[in-house]
């Protein structure tokens, strides 16, 4: 496997610093340190703070728009792509972690990167009806919110899959 390169290190360290311990604490001295640069190597890539954040939503987006390419379009596997992600999936932990590190530095700017990364990564659902497009983002949102806090689905999710999976096939919900 590749070594990343700084820039991705940097961005790693940030998103790890934001997680751990919000905004506050994420000063580039603190980034740099973490990343196992100098200041200056920092700001190499990176002229600002202001940078650091516009360069941490495109690569929110990127990883959403990884995550979407793979998104089936048949309407019925679309659910269990969206309420299911596969734990194994490098590509959708990164993006969750991302996520939870935006949400944990959120700026303005910020916000409508989050924004719009949650809006893109909900289009592979608009080949569903409108209602159950809605229910299915609803309770992915749901679930999203208990992997970020460390709580493990309810027994019931996969009988709430099923029943969606069956309402996409036009039987009884």
């Amino acid at each position: 496997m590749a070594r990343p390169s700084n820039r991705e290190t940097i961005l790693d360290a940030f998103e790890s610093i934001l997680i751990a311990h919000g905004v506050t604490e994420a000063t580039l001295e603190v980034i740099a340190d973490s990343a196992g640069v100098s200041k200056g190597g920092l700001l190499y890539h990176f002229g600002s703070k202001d940078e650091l954040f516009t360069a941490f939503g495109e690569r929110l987006a990127r990883r959403v728009d990884d995550a979407t390419a793979v998104a089936p379009t048949d309407p019925v596997e679309v659910i269990r792509w969206y309420l299911a992600p596969d734990p194994a999936d490098d590509h959708g932990a990164a993006l969750w972690r991302s996520t939870l590190a935006a949400l944990h530095g959120a700026d303005a700017g910020l916000m409508g990167a989050i924004r719009a990364a949650f809006a893109r990564h909900a289009r592979p659902l608009e080949i569903l009806e409108p209602t159950l497009a809605a229910q299915v983002r609803l309770v992915g949102d749901g679930i999203l919110l208990h992997a970020l806090l460390g709580v493990e689905p309810r027994p019931q999710l996969e009988a709430i899959i099923d029943d969606l999976m069956a309402r996409a096939r036009g039987g009884p919900g």
